[in-house]
């Protein structure tokens, strides 16, 4: 239990559900009465019949609804065509060279402008190949000519996660197997610890990361936070943080050379981009202090509350990528049962970096 809400974990769909105590003690009596009699005669004398049949009808919709098997792509059928390698880019990483094809400048667009800053000339010589192709609609994700994952193009974002977990692998010497997963969201780092922020498109959570990396903070991981089995660490994404047009104007005063940033235009829905590299933090992982559920709101005044953790998940999980392991499952609900859960609504800079300056301070007190 997370504050007031339960947190459930369904093995046969990987799938998380938040509910209330009432919900959660209505769905116990259910799951451990043999027969609609045995449920009935359990409920409140004062409900109707017609009430709690619809009671129990509500929780059998809701158990058969969480417990659809996730079925992935018939993925034995995709077979890598090397032919279909159009673009092909080679990128040097400290001591790693990773090569990455792509099979058109659509799909370069969902990784390369991320990781533009670390492009080098072609040679023969590299650590790991991976390729990144379309096929009949199915964004497809292969490393060293092995199929990782394909997933209807719609869901690049999954696409954009699992590469980055298998990046980290190269580069941390990480087996896929110890991570938890990779979260929907930017993580800042203050040099000690870090602070995750969660957030619906558009409401500021690149554009505080950006304005935080300009202010003597450092980002440990842009839209995409791995968080590893072992220490419950996020771990450093080197990708550049995404930023959208609306952004630019505030950032440009601030960024040295922000006009030479290239525009990319990806698609119609995010409109033109610009991706921001920042200077690597000095550790590769810190431990996460808070989840921060950012909401620009203009001309409102800068405030930082207690969120329940139905608001956080809804926010988190929909984009998120999280082992399928009972083990990382239990991991997870803990993990975020030992972090504030905190919402930020803000307009102004000045007090924004203020807010979060006394936050980290705060959790570095404790320590």
């Amino acid at each position: 239990m997370i504050g007031d809400y339960w947190v459930l974990w369904f093995a046969i769909s990987n799938s998380y559900s938040v509910v209330s105590l009432e919900f959660e003690g209505l769905l116990d009596i259910f799951l451990s009465s043999n027969n609609y009699n045995t449920f009935s005669s359990a409920l409140p004398i004062e409900l109707s019949a017609a009430e709690k049949k619809d009671i129990s009808e509500s929780l059998l919709n809701y158990l058969e609804s969480c417990n659809q098997p996730y079925v992935l792509p018939d993925q034995d059928t995709i077979a890598l065509d090397t032919a279909s390698r159009q673009i092909s880019k080679l990128y040097a990483f400290e001591d790693k060279t990773i090569q990455i094809h792509y099979s058109s400048e659509s799909v370069l667009k969902t990784i390369h402008p991320a990781i533009a800053n670390y492009c080098k000339a072609l040679s023969d010589i590299n650590d790991v190949t991976f390729d990144i192709h379309l096929y009949n609609d199915q964004l497809c994700l292969f490393k060293n000519e092995t199929l990782i994952t394909a997933v209807p193009k719609g869901d690049y974002h999954l696409v954009q996660g699992k590469f980055i977990m298998h990046l980290l692998c190269e580069l941390h010497d990480i087996e896929e197997q110890d991570w938890i997963g990779t979260l929907h969201g930017s993580t800042i780092t203050d040099g000690e610890s870090s602070i995750l922020f969660i957030g619906k498109s558009g409401k500021g959570k690149s554009t505080l990361c950006a304005l935080l990396a300009a202010h003597g903070f450092h980002l440990l991981a842009d839209d995409v936070s791995p968080l590893h089995s072992k220490n419950q660490h996020l771990y450093y994404n080197p990708s550049s943080i995404s930023l959208k047009e609306g952004a630019f104007n505030l950032l440009k005063p601030l960024v040295p050379n922000f006009d030479e940033l290239p525009i990319v235009e990806f698609n119609k829905i995010k409109g033109q981009l610009k991706y921001l590299p920042t200077t690597k933090p000095e550790k590769d992982h810190y431990p996460c202090q808070a989840i921060v559920l950012v909401n620009y709101t203009p001309d409102s005044e800068t405030i930082l509350e207690d969120i329940s953790v139905q608001f956080i998940l809804e926010t988190l999980i929909e984009d998120s990528w999280l082992s399928p392991n009972p083990k990382h499952a239990e991991q997870f609900i803990n993990w975020l049962h030992t972090l504030p859960l905190l919402q930020l609504t803000y307009s102004t800079t000045p007090d924004v970096l203020r807010e979060i300056s006394t936050l980290f301070k705060q959790f570095n007190c404790r320590q």
